[in-house]
């Protein structure tokens, strides 16, 4: 209800007006983050019950958009005040960024060959999910997860499918105990980094995994990793080591799709993130020949794939593609003077 009289009042009707606005103030105009995205989601919902009805703001807000109590207190609710946790609807709380981490934590297991649910149990058994744990108390966590790994792993006996299950269920119940764990001492994180190295050295090929869903499941885990640097220069490698090179195409389809979906659902952050993923992919296959293009997609907004794809350039013997890289990445961004510092730099090296 505050969401259609505001809606009527403040922007005559016009949900795609209100969406407009509800960015602007809820963000200041600078960018889309967690405090504006359950009412967004909210709003989506609302919008798609309401077609389903067949009813506009007008229909929904009826005589209360004359009540100016009730505006002041829309006006108030919707624009100004912060959202209280208790006052947060089912849409607010699984928000479009929300359920797609939750896919990418778990959503392809039904499809392995051998379910990492299972293996999973026992992992969750021995962390405590349901509460915070202080900086001691995650040093014991991560060493629970450890013998953990290790014992399971000696389970399965040289039956990679099985391996592989455990190793990813390791990951997720990492991932979802840094979300509740203070790791000041980065002994957690330290064992996600040695974790996602070790699942993606699992000689997956052997099993009965589709590529297709190894790869989509790959980069949606590395994105969930990354957001506790457990990816942090070793991205190429982890490529690498999960044998990139014969599914680059594939892999490059897949960031495509991932980064549309990312894109639709406003999660900035990790649109761009699968657009890196994307380049250290090819910066592992060794596929120069993509460089540019991609490039020209990510622009300037992240400075570290593009030194990945000029460093892995040079490398090869090949400048000329490492000013292309520059050049094509040479548009308004975040990391636009860093570009142009790169190729003055990279200029002079080559008077040298």
């Amino acid at each position: 209800m505050w969401f259609a009289v505001a809606c009527v009042v403040d922007c005559g009707g016009d949900w795609e007006a209100f969406d407009v606005r509800l960015t602007r103030e809820r963000s200041g105009g600078v960018m889309r983050g967690t405090y504006l995205e359950p009412l967004w989601s909210h709003l989506l919902d609302l919008r798609e019950r309401l077609m389903a009805a067949g009813l506009g703001a007008a229909e929904l807000a009826g005589g209360a958009a004359r009540d100016p109590k009730v505006v002041a207190r829309a006006r108030s609710k919707v624009w100004k005040q912060p959202l209280d946790g208790r006052a947060k609807t089912a849409p607010m709380r699984r928000t479009p960024s929300r359920r797609l981490s939750e896919r990418a934590l778990t959503g392809a297991w039904p499809r392995f060959p051998v379910s990492p649910q299972g293996p999973y149990k026992a992992f969750a058994e021995v962390v405590d999910l349901d509460r915070h744990h202080g900086q001691w108390a995650t040093m014991a966590v991560a060493e629970a997860l450890a013998e953990t790994t290790v014992a399971q792993v000696g389970e399965p006996d040289g039956n990679t499918a099985k391996l592989l299950a455990v190793r990813r269920a390791a990951l997720t119940c990492g991932v979802r105990a840094l979300r509740v764990c203070d790791d000041s001492c980065g002994t957690l994180g330290e064992w996600l980094r040695r974790a996602v190295a070790e699942y993606a050295a699992v000689p997956w090929r052997r099993t009965a995994m589709p590529a297709n869903v190894f790869w989509q499941d790959f980069l949606e885990l590395l994105g969930e990793v990354g957001d506790f640097g457990g990816t942090y220069q070793q991205e190429a490698e982890l490529f690498l080591h999960a044998g990139v090179r014969s599914d680059v195409d594939l892999v490059e389809t897949l960031t495509r799709t991932l980064h549309s979906e990312y894109a639709a659902a406003r999660w900035d952050f990790r649109a761009r993130e699968i657009l890196g993923l994307r380049v250290y992919a090819q910066v592992a296959a060794g596929a120069v020949d993509r460089f540019t293009a991609t490039a020209t997609v990510l622009g300037s907004e992240d400075w570290q794939p593009l030194e990945a794809m000029v460093s892995s350039a040079l490398q090869l013997g090949d400048r000329a593609s490492a000013r292309a890289v520059l050049r094509a990445a040479d548009r308004p961004g975040f990391h636009r003077d860093w570009v142009r510092c790169r190729s003055i730099e990279l200029d002079g090296e080559g008077l040298t």
